[in-house]
């Protein structure tokens, strides 16, 4: 059976959101997102540990930005063949898919439905099916000692009732050995010197105190002289040749939680019920290179479906795009980038090839992403962001180089995931030869390669005037080779440049470096640079780009202030408006 989709209709930080599931479904977001809740609206359909009282709900439980009056959780379950959930939900089973609701309403009471369509639904007296189909949910507040304890005679006893008649006897003669072994070992304990001064003290003092203490005496019993309680009081340790560890830190501990807790789940297993699993965080308190490896291991492990809430991007890059829910706000309530898990983002993902590695750790929790070409775009709009108090981590945003002009592929990613961009690239001059004439030309490639982004990913239907002004005017972008730039191609530039504006896109009047000569920061970089002119200065900063950027940034980190009304920074304050729309929950 796999858990196809889920409806969530009213309920906490969702207004109305259908999100689809895979086998193995990882969901991702920033905090206070929805992902625990999402996962919430599971169990009050399938966790055996919640009460009528907890599925009673509160007030406080009902989106409450639409007010909502009634909340509605429905999920769709095919390919059911287990015999035991064909038995349960017979009649409402239909080409081995079932559907089933939870309904509630505020000062009224919560009903579970089922039936072979959504339009069919019938209402029953409880969750019959919960015996049968039922959630085992781990959350992030898991007490690693305490489970230890608890749950370590549970896998011993599951333990236990699978040995063979063979195996059980053994253990029987063993036991018996370990009894007369213990026996041995306490007449040695009564033996020893020390023991007999101490209890010789207490008793004579408990005579002097009480007749009745006349005859009794007091012995020392080692507390694991009966065989049951010590074998209950056993612990979890590490050994080494060198001797036991103690358990440890909380990485470690929890890395031993996950092992024993999918040990005893799997030893469980029977024909007799279905169960699938959610986990939320599992990353907590591991290393990078240990998050990788949890993550093939819950997926290599289970061959259940399975549910995981992370905030790691570590656990996320092991998992297919096709497999990843995207949480994100919007207008206040949350929704699901592309309706959960989707073919659709694997096959963006697929045309992103070698670079995915290089942006999956930023690009799934990020709220907004700043693109640039190089490193020294990045090496500078960091700075000057610090200097102008645009806090870039504060506000989740990532800024990604491209490496080269290639922005398409991280744009479409950004679309696939409902992820506001902003993009920033050269207006660097080319040229070009007209085969037909032989004639050699210069053009704007800037404008050429941002009316390219524009036509093929963020043209919509209902606004074709940029690409009319385009296709107007396209002839201005381009004069003869070696002739000075004509001022009706500037202008073209100029238009062009404030047009894409409006799409997120911004581009130098060349490049970084003119931009930089021809803004307030120019003194700065002669001094710097040690140059006379603009086109020194451009020539030595074009020099080992990142290299000098980065010097350059270190000694005068505190003139860039002077850039905080230059168009230069507009970039950095439309990512940081973004940003903040998505975190208010805005369009």
């Amino acid at each position: 059976m796999n858990i196809e989709w889920i409806k969530i209709k009213g309920f906490r930080n969702f207004s109305e959101e259908k999100i689809n599931f895979s086998n193995k479904s990882l969901i991702i977001g920033a905090n206070d997102i929805g992902k625990t809740n999402l996962i919430f609206a599971l169990r009050l359909l399938f966790d055996r540990s919640l009460s009528d009282r907890d599925l009673d709900l509160f007030d406080s439980d009902y989106n409450v930005y639409t007010k909502s009056e009634n909340i509605e959780i429905t999920v769709k379950i095919t390919h059911i063949q287990e015999d035991c959930l064909l038995a349960t939900f017979k009649g409402d089973i239909n080409d081995e898919t079932v559907y089933i609701q939870y309904k509630n309403s505020k000062n009224g009471e919560y009903s579970i439905l089922t039936g072979p369509t959504e339009e069919l639904l019938e209402l029953k007296s409880s969750r019959f099916y919960i015996k049968r189909l039922n959630m085992e949910y781990v959350n992030t507040n898991r007490n690693l000692d305490s489970f230890m304890k608890r749950e370590k005679n549970k896998i011993l006893e599951n333990a236990k009732s699978q040995l063979t008649e063979k195996q059980a006897k053994q253990d029987e003669d063993r036991i018996t050995e370990i009894k007369s072994d213990l026996n041995i070992m306490n007449s040695k304990i009564d033996h020893l010197n020390y023991i007999h001064e101490s209890l010789d003290k207490v008793n004579a003092e408990l005579e002097s105190l009480a007749i009745h203490n006349v005859g009794q005496k007091l012995i020392f019993k080692n507390a694991n002289s009966d065989i049951d309680k010590m074998l209950g009081n056993i612990e979890l340790t590490y050994n080494t040749d060198e001797g036991a560890l103690t358990l440890g830190g909380d990485g470690r501990n929890n890395q031993i939680f996950l092992a024993t807790w999918i040990s005893k789940q799997k030893n469980i297993n029977s024909l007799e019920k279905v169960t699938f699993y959610a986990i939320e965080e599992p990353e907590a308190h591991l290393h990078p290179q240990q998050q990788r490896k949890l993550s093939n291991y819950l997926l290599d492990k289970f061959d259940e479906q399975i549910f995981i809430t992370t905030h790691s991007p570590h656990i996320a890059s092991e998992f297919r795009p096709n497999k990843i829910v995207k949480l994100y706000a919007k207008n206040k309530t949350t929704k699901v980038a592309k309706g959960g898990c989707s073919e659709e983002l694997q096959v963006q993902f697929d045309d992103f090839g070698y670079r995915l590695d290089a942006i999956t750790s930023d690009v799934f929790f990020v709220n907004a992403v700043f693109l640039v070409e190089g490193p020294s775009e990045k090496l500078f709009y960091t700075a000057l962001a610090k200097k102008l108090n645009i806090d870039l981590d504060k506000l989740n945003v990532s800024i990604i180089t491209v490496n080269g002009v290639g922005f398409k592929p991280y744009i479409k990613i950004c679309l696939a995931l409902d992820i506001p961009f902003v993009l920033r690239t050269d207006n660097d001059i080319f040229n070009k030869t007209k085969k037909e004439k032989d004639i050699e030309f210069s053009y704007h490639a800037g404008i050429s390669r941002v009316i390219g982004i524009y036509k093929e990913l963020l043209l919509k239907d209902n606004n074709h005037d940029l690409l009319h002004f385009w296709e107007d005017n396209k002839d201005k972008n381009k004069w003869i080779k070696f002739n000075e730039r004509p001022q009706s191609s500037i202008d073209f530039a100029d238009k062009i440049k404030k047009k894409i504006e409006d799409y997120n896109i911004y581009l130098s009047h060349i490049d970084l470096e003119h931009d930089l000569v021809h803004s307030n920061l120019f003194k700065s970089l002669k001094n710097f640079y040690n140059t006379q002119n603009e086109k020194q200065t451009v020539d030595k900063m074009q020099n080992a780009k990142a290299e000098n950027m980065l010097e350059f940034l270190k000694n005068n980190f505190d003139e860039l202030k002077c850039l905080e009304n230059d168009e230069i920074s507009n970039p950095l304050k439309k990512i940081e408006c973004l940003a903040k729309e998505v975190v208010n929950g805005h369009e």
